[in-house]
């Protein structure tokens, strides 16, 4: 298929105008990128509304059609923090273009699939609308925390048939994710004189040693436990009697909950001797998937294999997303797609390649055509 260089500029334009709007979360501050992209879609010709809520954070919400089949597409405003500026070759929130890649922070998480939807939406406004139906676009705020945007708009009501989740796939498909668990491990010893260790009980080495016995415990194929945060200690005198370990959990079905503490208690008591350790739950979202037989599923894959030509996996997407929500939440059947390698998100120097966006964009105008516009589906 060829690709119109126009569409490509269109693409490009709205990926470095977001990058260039800091949506960092935290804080949280998502409502200038919801303008900027409300008055996109307006040009579009979409029924369009901004969700605005605490203060500075909002999502878009945009719609052409009153009928069905209905199809939602999604992705995200916010950002994880750029962090130590001074390490990026290029500003993060510059947009900067070198070789055909696009940086800055939410290049490829997720400002570049908000660019490719744009895209589509773009084709489709200049063919005039070819679908029977509805199609909905939503960008959201807080994906990055707790999924505040699209658990409001689907508390408010907002449903379809199906869903499209915009995360970077490498225009893979992925018909499930991992499930997210926050937990807070907090190991009590005993303060003294740091003259005197012998005296205390060091919490801050109690914290360490399950640590050390956590990562030697073997990879397990269905659950991941990774110490992101610890903070222990008030004073560089002082033994500390407190050390605050924070874990980032993955999991997919059956572990939940239930299981993921009783492992960390057995971990805690094979490495310490510290008596007084809390878990506390500090987030979840739980994991999501859809059946591999679903008709979304069929389509996108068709898509992705007629327009980028090839045939695509079916894939577990290694991080949470919003997906959970509408699955778990408004039983949508929802899969994930979107260009970009995810292993370039959250890091420095995050970057997107252009061609890649652009190939998503009529990923996407492809599968709208197919289910809004009853074009018959191939099987796989």
């Amino acid at each position: 298929m060829r690709f119109l260089i126009d569409i490509g500029k269109y693409v490009l334009e709205i990926a470095k105008s977001l990058i260039r709007i800091n949506t960092e979360n935290p804080p949280g501050r998502e409502f200038e990128a919801a303008s900027y992209l409300a008055d996109e879609l307006v040009k579009l010709g979409l029924k369009t509304r901004i969700d605005r809520f605490e203060d500075n954070r909002a999502n878009v919400v945009s719609v052409v059609g009153d009928s069905r089949p209905s199809l939602i597409f999604n992705s995200h405003l916010d950002t994880v923090p750029a962090g130590e500026r001074e390490r990026w070759l290029h500003p993060p929130f510059s947009g900067e273009i070198v070789n055909g890649k696009l940086y800055g922070r939410g290049a490829v998480d997720a400002k570049g699939v908000i660019a490719s939807m744009m895209g589509a939406l773009k084709i489709l406004s200049e063919e005039d609308w070819p679908i029977h139906g509805s199609l909905f676009f939503t960008a959201v705020a807080d994906e990055e925390v707790e999924g505040k945007g699209t658990k409001k708009l689907l508390k408010s009501g907002l449903r379809a048939d199906f869903t499209i989740v915009g995360e970077p796939t490498s225009l893979n498909l992925y018909i499930a994710h991992k499930g997210r668990l926050v937990l807070e491990l907090d190991f009590i010893g005993r303060s003294t004189h740091a003259s005197m260790s012998k005296k205390g009980r060091n919490a801050i080495i109690y914290a360490s040693n399950f640590l050390n016995t956590l990562h030697k415990i073997s990879v397990r194929e269905k659950i991941s436990i990774t110490p992101t945060i610890i903070h222990g200690g008030v004073k560089d005198n002082i033994v500390p009697d407190k050390c605050t370990v924070t874990l980032d959990v993955r999991t997919i079905p059956p572990i939940d909950i239930d299981h993921v503490i009783k492992l960390l208690k057995e971990i805690v008591k094979k490495s310490t001797v510290s008596k007084k350790c809390s878990i506390r739950v500090v987030r979840y979202i739980p994991p999501a998937e859809v059946s591999r037989d679903s008709f979304i599923v069929k389509v996108v894959a068709n898509s992705i294999r007629e327009v980028v030509g090839k045939k695509t996996r079916l894939g577990i997407f290694p991080a949470t997303c919003d997906m959970s929500f509408f699955v778990n939440q408004a039983n949508i059947p929802t899969v994930i797609f979107g260009p970009g390698d995810l292993e370039r998100a959250h890091t420095v120097n995050e970057f997107i390649e252009v061609e890649e966006m652009i190939k998503a964009s009529y990923v996407y105008v492809d599968v709208v055509k197919k289910i809004l516009g009853k074009e018959k589906v191939k099987s796989t």
